[in-house]
């Protein structure tokens, strides 16, 4: 099964109780990134979660085999969080490290 990076986008409030859940299945480093969203966020929003100006969130990666990824993505899902939480998975084609 190839490696996939998942990358989960959640609100800055959330991004402990989502790194919490996923620690609770998942051995893998998991990297965490301030992000800033500028204008309006995706169409999907509901009213109260569109952007019109900025929106201060984190993005929440690792990189799991692919058979981790369902586990993963229903911790998160069940984490005691208050608003939504977007995700993406990408096959990882390459990778490698230098020194």
């Amino acid at each position: 099964m190839p490696d996939i990076l998942l990358t989960l986008h959640c609100s800055a409030t959330d991004t402990d109780a989502i790194v919490d859940a996923i620690r609770g299945v998942s051995r893998a480093p998991l990297h965490v990134r301030a992000e800033t969203v500028h204008g309006r966020d995706f169409a999907d929003a509901k009213t109260a979660e569109q952007v019109t100006a900025t929106l201060k969130r984190s993005a929440v990666e690792c990189v799991e085999e692919e058979e981790m990824i369902e586990a993963i993505i229903e911790a998160a899902k069940s984490a005691k969080r208050r608003s939504p939480v977007r995700w993406q998975q990408t096959p990882i084609l390459a990778r490698g490290r230098f020194e």
